[in-house]
């Protein structure tokens, strides 16, 4: 059945609809309350989704499939996926780490509340979607990487978060966090302004817990957690976060090396290709990390670093490499 009804039909209005579904009215406008405790339910509410359309899914319950948000919401009325608990979320479970997306955001204006993601190759997607909001949920036993911001996904954020246990079929492309798109890719490669906030990633995060590529502009990452058990080293993996994008925010972050001989460095700025902005007044303040001794905080491989207040709690006093400006 098709979910989405004129606007008279809405109005104050809850309808049992085939395949476990129930629809409520928002006052006089379209949007909608879609309470899915089905996939097919689920898959129907994201196609006929409107501006500020809520769709509940079922405390707990687990949707087969792969599933897209392509319709765009606007910045008063965002478009809602979200779990009926936060102690007991939904999960959307593609069908193997080997292929697709659990979930795919084209749109502008989403929110995706405390749901869990498994076993895809990638987590959630974002592919030109901008203003989306990534807030309270899990992802794990993913092929690849986590989360992507990718062909010119800008001005989202992801927190509240936890992501681990990705990278269990292509370790080397296994991070928690993908912001843009290497050179040679053929996506749009300028994502600005995206936050990654008060979020856990690792352990079991396979390559870099983020990896923030060139024509990456203005990338926020403020307290989060980095846990390094789990990172193998594959395709250079060796920092929790490698910075190729320019004008990147790193504040107040932690992170534990946890014995990992696989971890050089905390951090990594460098410069990567020449076809975009790339490398160049990333600003890091306020970091702790516990290194076990070895590598630097920042280590400036190439390009340029602001940095500021940082400190180590495992006794070495290596805090930056490079070329890089204290303030």
């Amino acid at each position: 059945m098709n979910l989405k009804v004129k606007a008279s039909s809405r109005l104050l209005l809850s309808i049992a609809l085939a395949g476990g579904c129930s629809l409520w009215g928002a006052g006089t406008t379209n949007a909608a309350t879609i309470n899915c405790s089905t996939s097919s339910c689920l898959t129907n509410a994201l196609a006929n989704a409107m501006p500020g359309d809520i769709i509940v899914l079922a405390a707990g319950v687990t949707f087969n499939g792969q599933f897209t948000g392509a319709v765009n919401g606007t910045s008063s009325a965002p478009i809602t996926i979200k779990s009926a608990s936060s102690s007991s979320k939904a999960i959307l479970k593609g069908p193997s780490t080997s292929s697709g997306y659990g979930l795919h955001v084209t749109g502008d204006y989403w929110m995706v509340q405390n749901i869990k993601v498994t076993n895809s190759q990638k987590a959630i997607m974002l592919d030109n979607s901008n203003h989306t909001t990534i807030d309270g949920v899990e992802v794990y036993n993913i092929g690849a990487e986590g989360i992507h911001f990718r062909d010119g996904s800008s001005y989202n954020t992801l927190k509240n978060s936890n992501i681990h246990d990705v990278g269990k079929v292509d370790p080397g492309y296994g991070e928690g966090v993908y912001v843009g798109s290497d050179e040679a890719a053929s996506y749009n490669h300028t994502v600005k302004n995206n936050s990654i906030l008060n979020t856990t990633i690792g352990p079991n995060v396979t390559a870099e817990h983020i990896d923030i590529k060139e024509g990456a502009d203005g990338t926020l990452v403020q307290n989060c957690t980095f846990n390094g058990t789990g990172i193998n080293g594959a395709n250079s993996a060796d920092s929790f976060i490698d910075f190729k994008g320019v004008n990147s925010k790193i504040y107040n972050n932690t992170g534990n090396r946890n014995g990992n001989s696989n971890i050089a460095d905390a951090f990594q700025n460098r410069i990567h290709g020449s076809s975009y902005p790339t490398g160049t007044n990333n600003d890091f303040s306020g970091n702790s990390v516990n290194l076990n001794g070895i590598g630097y905080i920042v280590n400036v491989a190439s390009g340029s670093a602001k940095v500021h207040a940082n400190t180590r709690s495992d006794g070495s006093s290596m805090l930056y490499n490079g070329n890089y400006t204290t303030y």
